[in-house]
C-alpha cells in the first residue's frame, strides 16, 4: 500500500507560511525598535552624557573659570541650567515611550538623579540646584515641543537660545526661586567651593554615569570612547534611608 503524501505539500506550504510571517515579524519589531530608539533613547542618552559631562568639568576639572573665560556674559549658567532642564524633559519622555518604561534599573538609576536634584536632608538645603518633583516636570515640559518628523509628529527640544529668551525675558517663565537662585550662584561664584548644592550636582552625576552605562550596554554602543569617571563626593546615602521629599 502506498505511503499517503498528500497531505505534505499542504503541510509544508503551512510551515513555510509560519516562518515567513514569523520572519517578517520580527523584522517589523526590529524596525519598530530602532524608530523608537532614534526618537526617545537616543536624545535621552545624549541629555545624560551632556549633563554629566558639564557637572564633572565644573566639579573636577575647574570649568568653572574656563567656563567665565569662555562666556563673560554669564550666559554658561544659562547654559549649565538647561542641561539639566532638558534631562528633565527627555527623562519624562523615555519614561513614557519606548523600550524602558519597565526597566527596573533605569527607573531606579534615573530616580536616583531626580532625588539627587529633588529631596532635602542634612547637606542639601533648600537652594541652588534643588528643583522638587512637580517643578523637574514642569521644567522639562518647557523645553520639549512637537517637531514633524519622518513618522509625523515627533517630540524634540527647544534650542538652548530659545531657553534663553524664556528665562530672561520681562515675563520670567517659569517664576521659580530655584531657577533664579541656580543661576544667580552660577553667576557669582568665582570657584567650585562657591557653587552651592555640589553635593547634588555630584550625586547626580554619578548615577547619570551608572545609567549611561547600562544603557550603553543595552545599546551596545556608546557615546564616550574612553572610561567615565565619577565626581568625588560623599558616600552615597542608603536609598533606604529616610529623606524628605517635597512635591508641590
Amino acid at each position: 500500500m502506498p505511503f499517503p503524501t498528500a497531505w505534505l505539500v499542504p503541510a509544508a506550504t503551512a510551515v513555510w507560511a509560519v516562518g515567513t510571517w514569523a520572519h517578517e515579524y520580527a523584522l517589523q519589531r526590529e524596525k519598530e525598535r530602532a524608530r523608537i530608539t532614534a526618537l526617545y533613547v537616543n536624545p535621552f542618552l545624549s541629555a545624560c552624557e551632556d549633563l554629566q559631562s558639564r557637572i564633572y568639568k565644573l566639579l573636577e576639572l575647574d570649568g568653572l573659570s574656563l567656563l567665565q573665560q569662555r562666556y563673560p556674559d554669564g550666559s554658561y549658567a544659562d547654559e549649565t541650567l538647561y542641561l539639566i532642564v532638558r534631562f528633565f524633559g527627555w527623562l519624562a519622555a523615555v519614561n513614557r515611550y519606548g523600550p524602558y518604561t519597565q526597566d527596573s534599573t533605569v527607573i531606579r538609576l534615573a530616580a536616583g538623579v531626580r532625588r539627587a536634584f529633588g529631596t532635602t536632608r542634612p547637606g542639601y538645603p533648600v537652594g541652588p540646584f534643588n528643583f522638587f518633583p512637580a517643578e523637574q516636570k514642569a521644567l522639562g515640559k518647557l523645553v520639549m515641543h512637537d517637531a514633524e518628523g519622518e513618522f509625523g509628529s515627533e517630540m524634540d527640544t527647544i534650542s538652548f537660545y530659545e531657553f534663553r529668551e524664556i528665562i530672561n525675558s520681562d515675563y520670567r517663565m517659569p517664576e521659580s526661586a530655584a531657577v533664579q537662585q541656580t543661576l544667580e550662584n552660577l553667576r557669582k561664584a568665582r570657584s567650585v567651593a562657591e557653587i552651592q548644592g555640589k553635593e547634588r550636582l555630584a550625586e547626580a552625576q554619578n548615577y547619570l554615569v551608572d545609567l549611561l552605562r547600562y544603557l550603553e550596554e543595552r545599546e551596545r554602543y556608546s557615546l564616550f570612547p574612553g572610561k567615565r569617571k565619577m565626581c568625588k563626593r560623599m558616600q552615597r546615602p542608603d536609598e533606604s534611608a529616610k529623606s524628605v521629599l517635597h512635591s508641590v
